[in-house]
């Protein structure tokens, strides 16, 4: 009897040499479950200071975390509230989580009081990068600090593009009919939350 073997999807070359780069502290320029972004191993501090350096991101700027499934932000957040599992489950869109406090990644990626945005993304590429990597990444919007957010690829500038290590292939010609960022929701250490985006 043939075991069953799972059809490799088109993308799957494309994520392995994403997860190359990452690995070699590159940036990688792919679509996400919101927009066009860039991305790099959350524990790397050289590959997060560069990320920075090509957007003219002021280093005192947080940026956000991805994780592939709930199990990661265990590992990131010192007790997370139920109320954070509850929106993780049951939101209806992509929603990033600011944790007041947060470990295990780059000094860079904290915000005020060493609190972490994290947010668990249900897209397939991105999450099958996570896992090769076995480390989060950091993931910021494809555009130069103070320009537009690119919710195509065509509207990604040549300045990110040239600064990019891998640029996936994946979703290139897809339009973008939402494009909207995630929602975006604090929670405080008493385990009260307050929506920062909606």
């Amino acid at each position: 009897m043939t075991a069953n073997k799972r059809t490799p999807e088109p993308w799957h070359d494309d994520a392995r040499q994403a997860v190359r780069v990452l690995r070699e502290g590159g940036i990688l320029l792919h679509a996400t479950d919101t927009v066009w972004g860039l991305a790099c191993d959350a524990t790397n501090d050289d590959a997060v200071q560069r990320l920075n350096q090509l957007k003219a991101r002021p280093p005192e700027q947080p940026m956000l975390v991805l994780v592939a499934d709930e199990g990661h932000v265990e590992e990131l957040v010192p007790n997370p509230p139920e109320a954070a599992w509850d929106l993780m489950a049951h939101s209806d869109r992509p929603t990033t989580i600011v944790y007041p406090e947060g470990r295990g990644v780059s000094p860079f990626l904290l915000g005020p009081g060493g609190s972490l945005a994290i947010r668990c993304i249900r897209d397939p590429y991105t999450a099958y990068v996570i896992r090769g990597l076995r480390k989060p990444i950091a993931s910021t919007s494809a555009n130069m600090t103070g320009h537009p957010t690119p919710n195509e690829f065509k509207d990604v500038s040549s300045l990110v593009k040239d600064g990019a290590n891998h640029i996936s292939n994946h979703r290139q010609k897809e339009k973008n009919k939402d494009g909207r960022a995630s929602m975006m929701v604090a929670f405080d250490h008493a385990g009260r939350f307050s929506f920062i985006r909606r």
